[in-house]
């Protein structure tokens, strides 16, 4: 891997990935694996974004829904080598059963490192940190070029994968997409981990004490409403646990998409923190030494713009467990849907079964080079509840970065309507061989 600060970017690339989450890691280490000059634009500081600046402290997606002792993964291929990274590196522990889900419990700055380490591998990977897409440059279907602030040129390639968390570089080329209504939008999530507390997460008891606190310091005015929907989790390291506060929205005025108002949700969670971090060193046994030990750089958003692909994932065929022809990869992980005060609601495949993820839901319909990975994939509102975890992330992001070099390799530059089927096997053997054996 090289960074921009070791090199000066070329002009010419064979594939761009836009976004250092962990579908836009997976993509960019699939394409330099199979042997692409790969550049990995990301708008922040560091990969892996999505868990190191949220805060996210647990992975989900990466088992399938069972009542089995043993977990089983969902998904081979890079989800189940990050898995194995981290527990071998002690940078997560884990799986953890919650009801009928299993989470791997981990450290977002180790998972960040992790990011690093594997592209750091990759000679044919190229990653520009603290990168902002411009523009895109399109021509009969095609995009051609995007432009950067950090890079004078226009920068090409043949194909190009959008793994932002907000569809950005398909927002920029014209490409269709949905947006959720306003009154549907899933709330955003502050999370926040608080360390000095002798107390266990995963004890029940514990767990129940806390929330009848927190009903109780709502109730007498100590604690901001907002606090009706905490929930306490279990950390990875000693003597720490951690919060998710789901907020209000700011109502209508609420948008993923504007950098003013999670400015201001920002302000307020680190308010928000500061008040529960005094209420509960005074009301709750174990906590009387407790301290914010870490915040997050920005709030959580699970929603933005998904872009229209080939084929639309909906919330049926997540319950269903529908399989596909053209399957890459799998979803297990129940819908979750947070858009009201009442707290989250949860909805369970039927069977527990998986559902396949085509790879008509990663091509774009109006662009041939284009791929999509991520939360942006081509999904309705409550599919993408389920699709938006970050194991999935990791499998679709592979999922893209292989199907980037089959469209490098085709003779037409394209994945041809009609022959994913064809395309998707090797693929999908690929991301479940090692699973399946």
């Amino acid at each position: 891997m090289q960074t921009q600060e070791q090199i000066s970017p070329k002009s010419n690339y064979d594939a761009v990935i836009v976004g250092g989450g962990s579908a836009g890691v997976a993509a960019a280490i699939a394409c330099a694996r199979e042997g692409l000059e790969t550049l990995l634009l990301v708008r922040g500081s560091e990969l892996g974004v999505n868990l190191s600046q949220d805060l996210v402290h647990s992975i989900s997606g990466l088992y399938l829904i069972s009542n089995d002792v043993v977990p089983h993964p969902a998904n081979g291929g890079l989800a189940l080598e990050f898995t194995e990274r981290l527990l071998k590196t002690e940078a997560a522990m884990g799986p953890v059963r919650m009801n009928r889900v299993d989470v791997l419990l981990q450290q977002p700055r180790l998972f960040s490192l992790q990011c690093s380490r594997l592209c750091g591998k990759e000679k044919t990977l190229t990653v520009m940190l603290d990168s902002t897409l411009r523009a895109v440059w399109t021509d009969a279907g095609v995009i051609e070029s995007v432009e950067i602030d950090a890079h004078p040129e226009p920068i090409r390639a043949a194909v190009f994968v959008d793994a932002s968390c907000d569809a950005i570089l398909s927002y920029l080329a014209g490409a269709d997409y949905e947006e959720t209504e306003l009154r549907e939008l899933q709330r955003p999530t502050y999370i926040f981990s608080i360390g000095g507390v002798a107390m266990d997460a995963n004890d029940e008891p514990s767990r129940l004490l806390f929330s009848r606190k927190i009903v109780e310091g709502i109730s007498n005015g100590s604690l901001d409403p907002q606090f009706a929907v905490a929930v306490m989790r279990p950390s990875c390291l000693p003597e720490e646990v951690r919060l998710n506060i789901d907020l209000e929205s700011e109502g209508d005025h609420y948008s993923p998409l504007n950098p003013e108002c999670l400015t201001r949700l920002q302000i307020q969670c680190c308010q928000l923190a500061s008040q529960l971090e005094t209420y509960l060193r005074a009301t709750i046994p174990g906590f009387e030494n407790c301290l914010v030990k870490g915040s997050p750089g920005q709030t959580m958003a699970r929603d933005s713009r998904r872009v229209e692909g080939r084929y639309r994932l909906t919330e049926k065929d997540i319950l269903d467990g529908v399989e596909f022809e053209d399957a890459v990869c799998r979803s297990a992980w129940p819908i979750e849907l947070r858009d009201t005060v009442r707290g989250q609601k949860s909805h369970a495949p039927k069977k527990s079964k998986p559902c396949d993820i085509p790879l008509r839901a990663l091509i774009s319909k109006d662009f041939d080079n284009l791929l999509m990975a991520g939360r942006c994939i081509s999904a309705s509102h409550r599919a993408q509840g389920a699709l938006r975890v970050i194991g999935t992330c990791l499998a679709v992001g592979q999922a893209a970065g292989l199907a980037a070099a089959t469209i490098k390799r085709s003779p037409t530059g394209k994945i041809l309507p009609g022959d994913e089927g064809v395309a998707a096997a090797p693929i999908r053997e690929k991301i479940l061989s090692d699973i399946n054996r």
